[in-house]
């Protein structure tokens, strides 16, 4: 593929992207260099916890703030110092901004006639662009209803169908599941899904919820402190997370110290505590004698009744009931604490006794060596 080519693939470029507020070379930064790119017809998402930068980036994407330095390309051409009205984006914010006074077919007439897009569109295209978008997220038999007449989720098909009337080329979502309860947002998640794969729209989401972004995305961000941790797909991000941050901040892992006792042929030879082996792993530009962690997520771990040479000798601390699942805490010799889930498909009698030994086995593959 050529580089011409390659460019119309993707839809937004993040260019060493900054942004500082009030003075650029004292004032607090938000953004550190940011370097992305993003997909025509991805659904993408900017994940990470508040004061991370990912609103603040999402934003700048949208025109309501401008880098400091750097340059935001949408499918090849650098929008950076554009005006919101002249970026053919829009948003779903949290909070909906529905007219109470307006019926819900006007709310999407109005801001449709409020775009620039609208303003080439005679009024029987209006009226049949309100009819298809609210067909698209189910919502016709409620064009007439007011905003206060409708439920918190059918107000968000309303501020989606809004948005994606004057055909965006994207579809920038700022935390628009944040304020549904449980049901609602799982539900909203696969609707979601499903209506960026049927309008081909390039959707940039923005949340702090993990199980969203892996539920959702087909590739995932993740920042912290204003800077881009690792980005790949929701199972690379879990399964393989390049450091302590993401390995931390996306589900639930161990972290388990180790050192080098061998190289060999891009793998390393670990022992972990008390120099019990725990295997070799890809791993290069390491010597023997460094300190490694592992991360090893509590569904990879799993306890043996009797501790073998394979396995890591432990104690039971306790022992917790989760519906589906058994959750166990177990304390390695060196005092390392680590967590085990198991399905709860055992009866009773067979599940382990807190106070009582037992071993720890994991695949060396189901083990991800951190590179911080």
């Amino acid at each position: 593929m050529n580089a011409l080519n390659s460019l119309q693939t993707l839809a937004v470029s993040v260019r060493s992207v900054r942004k500082v507020y009030g003075d650029p070379q004292a004032g607090p930064v938000a953004l550190k260099s940011i370097d992305l790119d993003i997909r025509d017809n991805e659904f993408f998402t900017l994940l990470g916890p508040s004061g991370c930068g990912k609103t603040t980036l999402l934003r700048m994407i949208a025109g309501f703030e401008f880098p400091t330095e750097g340059e935001i390309l949408l499918y090849g051409e650098n929008i950076a110092e554009r005006p919101p009205f002249e970026r053919p984006v829009n948003t779903v914010f949290q909070h909906y901004a529905l007219f109470p006074h307006m019926t819900i077919a006007e709310n999407l007439a109005f801001g449709l006639e409020s775009h620039p897009m609208g303003k080439v569109l005679k009024k029987r295209q209006i009226t049949e662009r309100v009819r298809e978008m609210l067909a698209l997220v189910q919502m016709e038999k409620f064009a007439s209803r007011k905003p206060t007449q409708l439920s918190g989720g059918q107000q968000q098909r309303v501020a989606l169908a809004r948005a994606l009337a004057p055909h965006p080329k994207v579809l920038l979502l700022d935390e628009p599941l944040s304020a549904l309860d449980l049901k609602l947002r799982q539900a909203m998640r696969e609707e979601l899904k499903t209506i960026q794969a049927r309008t081909g729209i390039t959707f940039i989401f923005v949340t702090h919820d993990q199980e969203e972004a892996l539920t959702m995305s087909d590739r995932i961000a993740v920042l912290s402190e204003g800077e881009v941790q690792q980005v790949g797909r929701p199972e690379d991000i879990y399964e393989r997370p390049r450091n302590r941050f993401v390995a931390d901040f996306i589900g639930e892992t161990n972290f388990i110290e180790s050192t080098v006792t061998a190289v060999e042929a891009g793998m390393a030879w670990l022992s972990g505590p008390a120099d019990q082996p725990l295997g070799a792993h890809p791993c290069t530009n390491v010597s023997v004698g460094d300190g490694l962690t592992l991360s090893v997520r509590p569904e990879r771990l799993r306890l043996v009744h009797a501790a073998t040479e394979h396995a890591l000798p432990c104690r039971i601390d306790a022992q917790i009931y989760l519906g589906t699942d058994l959750q166990y805490r177990v304390s390695l010799r060196d005092g390392s604490l680590l967590t085990v889930r198991t399905p709860n498909s055992v009866e009773p009698d067979q599940r382990y006794a807190v106070g009582s030994q037992a071993g720890l086995l994991f695949d060396h593959g189901s083990a991800s060596v951190l590179h911080d």
